[in-house]
């Protein structure tokens, strides 16, 4: 057998020889299989640095979507800072993420990054697959809202204390510049307020409203004409603590020709200018919910009593009360007579312009006695004064204010310019003496009380300037509503030029900050209230509690007896709620607050129960309401516990209710509220 024979078989035994196949194809598959189920890792690694990836992508869009609404927005600078936010996010430099395609929309609110990542394989590489790659997207649409923020500031007198309305004054001129402007910084050599930075920008579609209030709230005089007034007495309320007879039990509004005064044309008689100040509107029910009473929500303003009565502080009678702002400076008859008789207050509330003119047979007999002393006659005084049954009643005259009425004769009367005749012995006495006289136009003697005050004769006559708590502007607040404006000057101006005096009234306060904040007549610049582009905040800032003043310390037993408190406020005197007297010229059975008789404690249960109503009417029609509570550990005339449970419902939720003790404290307070809504203006 030959070499080449040997080699042949061995070669052909080789190839028949099937042995070890396996182990070479295993060898072979081996690195398949191992590229194949590394592949399942791999892609799981992959996913994961997708998901990361998005992840960050989704923050950087986020945190970057404020910047397009900027004006020197640039999607490359933007593109840059997404890109150092994506690898700081990534956190790990095996991973390649870099930002490919930027575009920003300032018309519909949007960011969108893409984004491309690598990732490095494990397994796959085996067969020549190095890395992964996928792309992310993300987009941050955020609409940009427009913020309507209304303040409703406390300006009455407790604020002057503690340095209270200085600080007031600095935390919300803060509040305003952080709202309006895009950046802020402290006021040098003032910590308790901040100013705008040199580069700040106005931000757009922000705008703030003020309401300062005391007991009452100035709605401005420029608004005397304001169809949502009421200028021809159409209220249930606008004569109320007025009369024109000489007569209190009854009022005559028209009689021919006549008709009765309004509180406009008392205005323009007196020769004061009206300051601006309303009354609350009745407390009648006005619609479905629980809590809507004409004076504790936004009922448009037509007709009747939903129209506004300008404030008119009655002049108070001699010894009643401290707004006596008109008296007769000339007396008529001597004061020992007005003292037997009992008319003590005759002289001081008898101006001339309310005398009883002649007409017809008006006739007004008198009679003057006088005495012998020491061979000398003393002064004469007046003991009688006898009204002439046949003088007219119900006319009206011009004598002595244009078209004055004239209606019931009173009890007695006096002469200013009497004719008289001679004087005789009293009963032959060579001491005693009498005579009597006569006249045609004379004063009217013998009213009550309330008559002296509400006789409207006495405004016809120019009473000259007249402070703060004096006239028939007494206790209006002096800083008129600021509407919700874009305008950062007049909003500054306004918080700047508020005094603290006066007493508080947090339901009027609030009442009208809800009217400021919705669209509806009295002032309509608020957008509307189902535009939910629109954010719109109520913050009421207040150093305590609702206030009243039925208390002795205030006043006399006299004034409370007369009208049931002290001051007339923006819900009249109690004696003119719910007075259902036939004998009353107030409006009837209308409830203002009172009645008549009600404690103080109670008046003052009253206003809070209508504070928490109008935040209740104002949260139901969308607006988020904050309250700032000052100092409630000092109040007086509640408890601490009643004043801050108070505040803390009428807040849209807990954490709107702040309750700092200090003023320095304010500063911060406004500044988080006004923090809190700046970043409210995004709505994703």
């Amino acid at each position: 057998m030959t070499s080449k024979t040997t080699t042949g078989r061995l070669l052909r035994r080789f190839l028949r020889d099937d042995r070890g196949a396996f182990a070479l194809m295993f060898g072979v598959m081996a690195i398949v299989l191992i590229a194949l189920g590394g592949a399942v890792v791999d892609y799981v690694a992959m996913e994961q640095g997708r998901n990361r990836a998005q992840v960050a992508l989704d923050a950087a869009a986020l945190a970057l979507q404020p910047k397009i609404f900027e004006s020197n927005f640039s999607e490359s600078e933007v593109q840059n800072l997404a890109q150092a936010f994506l690898s700081e996010r990534m956190g790990n430099d095996k991973l390649g993420a870099k930002i490919i395609a930027t575009k920003g929309n300032p018309n519909d609110g949007s960011l969108y990054f893409e984004a491309h990542i690598d990732v490095p394989t494990s397994f796959v590489s085996l067969v020549g697959v190095n890395t992964l790659s996928a792309n992310v997207e993300s987009k941050a649409t955020r609409e940009k809202l427009a913020l309507e923020v209304v303040m409703v500031l406390d300006n009455s007198g407790s604020m002057a204390s503690e340095s209270r309305m200085t600080n007031l004054v600095d935390a919300a001129k803060c509040a305003t510049y952080i709202l309006m402007y895009s950046e802020v910084q402290d006021k040098p050599g003032n910590s308790n307020t901040c100013i705008p930075t040199a580069s700040a920008e106005l931000v757009k579609n922000v705008r703030v409203g003020i309401v300062p209030f005391t007991m009452f709230v100035n709605v401005g005089a420029n608004n005397a004409n304001a169809t949502w007034m009421d200028k021809t007495g159409a209220s249930s309320t606008h004569f109320d603590n007025f009369d024109n007879d000489d007569d209190e039990s009854r009022l005559v509004l028209s009689s021919g020709s006549y008709t009765f005064p309004t509180r406009q044309s008392l205005f323009a008689a007196t020769g004061q200018a009206w300051r601006g100040c309303v009354d609350a509107r009745p407390h009648t029910k006005s619609g479905t919910l629980s809590t809507e009473y004409l004076d504790t929500d936004d009922t448009t303003p037509t007709s009747g009593d939903t129209l506004f009565v300008p404030q008119f502080a009655p002049d108070l009678p001699s010894g009643t009360g401290g707004n006596n702002y008109i008296n007769n400076t000339t007396a008529i008859v001597s004061s020992s007579y007005l003292n037997n008789i009992g008319w003590t207050t005759a002289n001081a509330d008898s101006p001339a312009i309310c005398d009883r003119p002649a007409q017809g047979a008006t006739k007004c007999t008198i009679e003057e006695q006088r005495t012998k002393s020491n061979g000398n006659w003393g002064n004469p005084y007046l003991t009688k004064g006898v009204v002439d049954t046949a003088s007219p009643i119900n006319f009206v005259s011009n004598a002595l204010y244009n078209k004055a009425f004239y209606g019931a004769l009173p009890p007695s009367c006096a002469c200013r310019n009497p004719t008289y005749g001679s004087w005789e012995s009293v009963n032959g006495s060579t001491s005693q003496q009498k005579r009597t006289g006569t006249c045609a136009s004379f004063v009217p003697f013998g009213l009550s009380t309330r008559e002296l005050q509400e006789r409207v004769c006495k405004y016809q006559q120019t009473i000259g300037s007249q402070g703060f708590s004096s006239g028939p502007n007494a206790d209006c607040t002096r800083t008129s509503i600021l509407p919700l404006t874009s305008d950062i000057k007049k909003v500054i101006d306004t918080i700047e030029s508020m005094v603290a005096e006066g007493g508080t009234n947090i339901h009027e306060g609030t009442v009208w900050g809800y009217r400021v904040l919705t669209p509806g007549s009295p002032f309509t610049e608020g957008g509307s209230s189902t535009d939910k582009s629109i954010s719109k905040v109520l913050i009421i800032m207040t150093d305590g509690e609702n206030t009243d003043y039925n208390l002795s310390n205030y006043c006399n037993s006299a004034m409370r007896d007369l009208n049931g408190k002290c001051y007339n406020t923006a819900y009249g005197f109690p004696y003119n709620s719910q007075n259902t007297s036939s004998g009353s010229t107030s409006s009837g059975n209308i409830n203002r607050l009172g009645p008549m008789g009600t404690s103080n404690a109670n008046l003052v249960t009253q206003m809070n129960e209508r504070t928490a109503q109008t935040c209740a009417n104002a949260k139901a029609a969308g607006i988020r309401v904050y309250t700032i509570g000052l100092a409630t550990d000092k109040v007086s005339q509640s408890s601490q516990s009643v004043v801050e449970a108070m505040l803390s419902d009428c807040a849209s939720n807990a954490g709107n209710a702040r309750l700092p003790k200090k003023s320095s404290e304010l500063r911060d307070v406004f500044e988080s509220i006004a923090n809190e809504l700046s970043a409210l203006r995004l709505a994703i």
